[in-house]
């Protein structure tokens, strides 16, 4: 298991966030999401023999969101 906070600098507005969240949260993998608004920022919780961190930014890239 991981926890990582990825910056997504272009992530605005609550329906954005809870966009995110539900896309990840159905990943399989990833066990918990948080998405931070106002620091741009998405945290998650994942399963490191599942997904790593690389699939997780690609998800978030994939979703239009740059993430780092």
């Amino acid at each position: 298991m991981g926890i990582r906070i990825f910056n997504v600098p272009s992530l605005e507005g609550e329906d954005r966030a809870r966009t995110i969240s539900a896309t990840l949260r159905r990943v399989p993998g990833i066990l918990a999401v948080q998405v931070d608004v106002e620091n741009k920022q998405v945290s998650v919780d994942f399963d490191s023999a599942l997904i790593n961190e690389v699939q997780v930014m690609q998800v978030l890239r994939d979703m239009g969101y740059d993430a780092d």
